[in-house]
């Protein structure tokens, strides 16, 4: 891998020092408010609008697509222009107008879903950049320190259940013009929270000699290869997620669900992600990330299992508090993953984070919306989700048993927790031994060290030297 060192740049662009937790609150709390305009409600405006489930499915899965392609590159640029931020801020003002685009009304027809296959793709061409930048953006206002930034998630989590909760009752008074407005008035909102609460590059240290790699596709492609069984295992799982974010309320107002419930469910969901969010630091300590991924894997496969069941559409309340085990657990895990040295390689933070974002966001939801659209049209709302148990199992059992040689974080000793639990994706300088820091003890060996046991060996090796004397 080419390596560069960085130089002492005024203009690097990198924040001196941590910014201040609040601020890093906002912009997780406003960007997860204004992803929940535009992300679960879609999928009812398209039902709506006279689109089938496997034409729902399609628009998904080529929009996943799109942002899957898009995403390393926009990561990659980042990296190398050291202007994450900005970019994140041009990504806001493009989307305003594909998402417009949608609103329009149509006459009804089988073409119906081309204008509006056509709106959302460039749609999500525009907002491809921010999702693999928020989270390397927020790591580094946080000084990658996986307790702050634990705490500041919790306020992303919170914003989505809170628009959910509004959205939701909100649009069975007033319709889906609800979604555009509160689009609007979020979209501007972050703009101007994003300038104020993260740094423009994603790099954690400003003044450093530490050696970075060249932001090259080879470079990106390196960190994939080296944990090949992580992403893969990843992108399995983002397949899963993405039948429950895109299909799951289908399947809800099959059973005769209200927008109001559809909504309630969200914030069941958000209720049980906090305290992970809030406690990432100590259950990283314990746990390590690979045992988190793999539990958090084991929750959705019970998740499925009971959507697969699911007769009344009210019992959805009882089981969504899992996924407060399932999404916090798995994503807290593979982000401080990959933002460790170990894994991204200094100087490629947003790589490494749009490379987990391609894989969990993109290329799995994009299988997993293809494949169980067409299978939830044509083999039952039910079944789909008994197929996704199966391959997310089959596939975490893969990563439990192969996955544990790879380059990882998957966690930290009691003599080292003190450490390095809170400081993922940084380098800790160990100081130098001490006297009394000996590398090797004589107890080690079971030699005695008392002051009358070193006086006779001192005898000892006097009478020997003695009788070698007399022997010459």
């Amino acid at each position: 891998m080419d390596v560069v060192e960085t130089g002492d740049a005024p203009d690097s662009g990198v924040a001196e020092e941590a910014v201040p937790l609040y601020l890093v609150k906002a912009f997780y709390f406003t960007s997860f408010c204004f992803f929940a305009t535009h992300y679960r409600f879609l999928t009812l405006y398209f039902e709506e609008d006279g689109l089938s489930p496997s034409e729902i499915g399609m628009l998904w899965s080529v929009n996943r697509v799109l942002s899957s392609v898009c995403t390393p590159f926009w990561a990659a640029l980042a990296d190398k222009t050291k202007r994450a931020r900005n970019i994140g801020q041009w990504s806001l003002a493009a989307c305003a107008l594909p998402f417009f685009a949608l609103a329009i009304p149509l006459s009804d027809g089988s073409q119906k879903v081309i204008p509006r296959a056509a709106a959302l793709w460039v749609f999500g061409l525009c907002t491809s950049p921010r999702g693999g930048l928020i989270d390397a953006l927020a790591l580094a206002a946080c000084k990658h320190d996986s307790e702050r930034w634990g705490q500041a998630r919790v306020y992303g989590a919170i914003g989505w259940g809170l628009m959910h909760l509004v959205l939701g009752p909100l649009m069975d008074v007033a319709g889906f013009t609800v979604l555009f407005v509160s689009f609007s008035v979020l979209g501007c909102t972050l703009f101007f929270v994003t300038q104020a609460s993260v740094p423009q590059s994603c790099s954690a240290e400003k003044k450093t000699k530490e050696v970075e790699a060249k932001v090259t596709a080879r470079a990106v492609l390196d960190i994939f290869l080296r944990n090949r069984l992580f992403f893969v295992n990843i992108g399995a799982i983002g397949a899963g997620f993405s039948m429950v974010e895109g299909m799951l309320f289908l399947l809800l107002q099959e059973l005769g669900a209200s927008n109001l419930l559809c909504g309630l469910a969200v914030v069941v969901t958000v209720i049980f992600e906090l305290p992970i969010f809030h406690y990432a630091k100590p259950i990283i300590r314990r746990l390590g990330t690979r045992r988190m991924i793999l539990l958090g894997q084991l929750a959705w496969v019970v998740r499925a299992l009971f959507y697969a069941n699911m007769t009344v559409a009210w019992t959805v309340l009882l089981i969504e508090p899992l996924h407060g085990i399932t999404f916090a657990l798995v994503w807290t895990a593979a982000t401080q993953h990959v933002a460790d040295p170990a894994v991204s390689g200094h100087g490629l933070e947003a790589s490494a984070q749009g490379l987990l974002q391609t894989c969990f966001m993109g290329i799995g939801p994009v299988l997993g919306l293809s494949i169980g659209g067409w299978l939830f049209e044509h083999l039952g709302s039910h079944a789909v989700y008994g197929v996704f148990c199966f391959i997310v199992l089959a596939t975490g059992l893969v990563y439990a048993y192969w996955g544990g040689a790879e380059v990882s974080s998957y966690g930290i000793t009691n003599a080292e927790e003190d450490v390095s639990a809170g400081t993922i994706g940084k380098r800790t300088v160990t100081e130098p031994y001490s006297e009394d820091d000996a590398i090797i003890d004589y107890k080690d060996f079971g030699i005695d060290c008392s002051a009358e046991a070193s006086q006779e060996r001192q005898e000892n090796n006097e009478d020997a030297a003695t009788d070698v004397e007399l022997a010459s």
